[in-house]
């Protein structure tokens, strides 16, 4: 049986192997004198500056770099062996096939070889995948770069707008979208490749030696904080009246489950007393809890895990979250959130006393002033004798925060934390104001709150809770995974052509 064969564009003979030059005598001259024009006009208005200068030199440099880029192209794909991108046999039925690509400077055409492999039995083109092009991508993998960034920072429809104003190239908002998408699905599969480094034994044993290697800074503590918050998801779209008819009422509301790890020592405060966080790891999923553990556990051990002194969990009281830890991280100390503690001890303030009145601010400060003292039991104590003056609402209400405070008991100790903070904040009002408020951020005691994590939750949802915003679970997931590679600093490794221009942070 024949196989079945792409649609052919062209039948070319095999290239010579040969380089031609990038650019040639007349191309060069005549990108000189265009250039020499515009700068001439430039400097013949008075009311043009350097932003015309800029605009009117990347112009001129357009077209020489297309041409440039194209003949580079065509070389790559000439010096690429005609073996099957499976199984590296030979390819029979060798033909030239060509393909048009959308570039940063433009359209460029180039031919590769294309042929049949009879172990695969499959048809290849060897230099697509060597030039990483996917079958059916109609743009370089800068401009999938660009796609990727632009839409995991805002929606398709402005990113339409911004890559003609920066890059100077029509990219509709279908075509970002989808190229966004598809580059999400990719890193997708990248983060699924990395985590897996820690299925098996060898990987374990190999990931544990290469750490081992690395020079020891010390003994030090390594911090995690959880959270999860609320994405609004299109299922069950059109069913609403259905669902309702059959007293089900739809869901749209959707976790995403976030958590941040990152070492004390690399959590500081500026001379102007801003604290900073120097380096740490991202996790953001919607693929439930297990994953967030399993993915928060690898990042975890990027971040020192296995080498450190101490770890120190830092979240609210959802269960959900010391169940896992407890299970992924169960030699690591666990805190309550003092900020959402102090929130619960108000709500009781209120019911009591009513909202922001004096009575509540006298019964709530020796309730704080014991839990910052580690009397965490004395308080739950001194509610309990409360109970039997309430009425039947407010004594349900204080019991629900009693037991809040039980389930959370061995959580809350504070003390050591808050009095190094204090002491810490009485050294800096000591200390001679530094020359630059943006000096290195001097090392900062063991926080007592989620401050990190809520932050990190809010950042996310400024892309993904904008006004009129609906997600698909396929949708919010590639962006989230893509926006966690940028902050972890790993986009070079879905791109690497930018490590080219990558700065050490981003």
């Amino acid at each position: 049986m024949t196989p079945t064969q792409p649609a052919r564009t062209s039948r070319l003979p095999p290239p010579l192997p040969r380089l031609p030059p990038w650019l040639r005598d007349s191309e060069l001259q005549a990108w000189q004198a265009d250039l020499h024009q515009r700068v001439e006009r430039v400097l013949a208005d008075g009311e043009q500056g350097l932003g015309f200068l800029e605009e009117h030199i990347e112009q001129a440099s357009l077209e020489p770099r297309r041409l440039a880029l194209e003949r580079a192209l065509q070389a790559k794909a000439e010096a690429v062996p005609c073996l099957c991108t499976t199984c590296q046999g030979p390819l029979r039925r060798l033909e030239w096939l060509s393909r048009s690509i959308r570039s940063r400077f433009g359209p460029v055409e180039f031919a590769r070889a294309h042929g049949w492999c009879a172990r695969c039995q499959t048809w290849s083109f060897p230099a697509d995948l060597a030039l990483g092009l996917a079958p059916n991508a109609t743009a370089s993998p800068f401009l999938q770069e660009a796609a990727a960034l632009l839409v995991s920072k805002m929606p398709p429809a402005q990113a339409e707008a911004v890559a003609q104003r920066l890059l100077g190239v029509p990219l509709t908002r279908c075509s970002l979208d989808r190229e966004a998408r598809r580059q999400g699905q990719r890193a997708q599969k990248l983060r699924a490749e990395q985590n897996a480094l820690l299925d098996s034994w060898d990987t374990l044993q190999a990931e544990a030696t290469r750490q081992n290697q690395t020079p020891s800074q010390g003994p030090f503590t390594l911090i995690l904080e959880i959270d999860a918050w609320n994405i609004r998801e299109r299922d069950d779209w059109g069913d609403t009246e259905k669902l309702r008819a059959l007293a089900r009422e739809p869901e749209r509301w959707h976790w995403v489950y976030t958590a941040t790890c990152f070492r004390l020592d690399h959590r500081g405060s500026t001379a102007a007393d801003r604290p900073v966080i120097s380096e740490r790891g991202y996790v953001a999923t919607r693929l439930g809890i297990d994953e967030l553990f399993r993915q928060l556990h690898r990042e975890a051990v990027r971040r020192g895990l296995w080498q450190a002194a101490d770890v120190l969990v830092i979240a609210d009281g959802a269960v959900w979250i010391w169940n896992a830890v407890a299970d992924r991280f169960p030699k690591a100390r666990q805190r309550l959130d003092l900020f959402h503690l102090r929130q619960h001890l108000w709500e009781i303030a209120h019911d009591l006393h009513g909202r922001d009145t004096p009575e509540a601010r006298a019964f709530v400060q020796p309730l704080l002033t014991h839990i910052h003292d580690d009397r965490a039991a004395d308080v739950i104590a001194q509610l309990d004798q409360l109970r039997p003056r309430l009425a039947e609402a407010q004594r349900l209400k204080l019991e629900r925060q009693t037991q809040y405070l039980r389930n959370n008991l061995g959580r809350m100790h504070y003390q050591q934390a808050l009095a190094a903070q204090q002491a810490q904040r009485a050294r800096s009002k000591k200390r001679a104001p530094a020359a630059h408020p943006t000096s290195s951020p001097s090392p900062l005691p063991e926080p007592v709150g989620s401050g990190a994590i809520e932050s990190t939750a809010r950042q996310y949802q400024c892309r993904f809770k904008r006004t009129g915003q609906f997600w698909t679970q396929v949708g919010d997931e590639a962006l989230l995974c893509l926006e966690t590679l940028w902050r972890n600093q790993r986009w070079t490794d879905l791109f690497p052509h930018a490590r080219l221009t990558a700065k050490s942070r981003n």
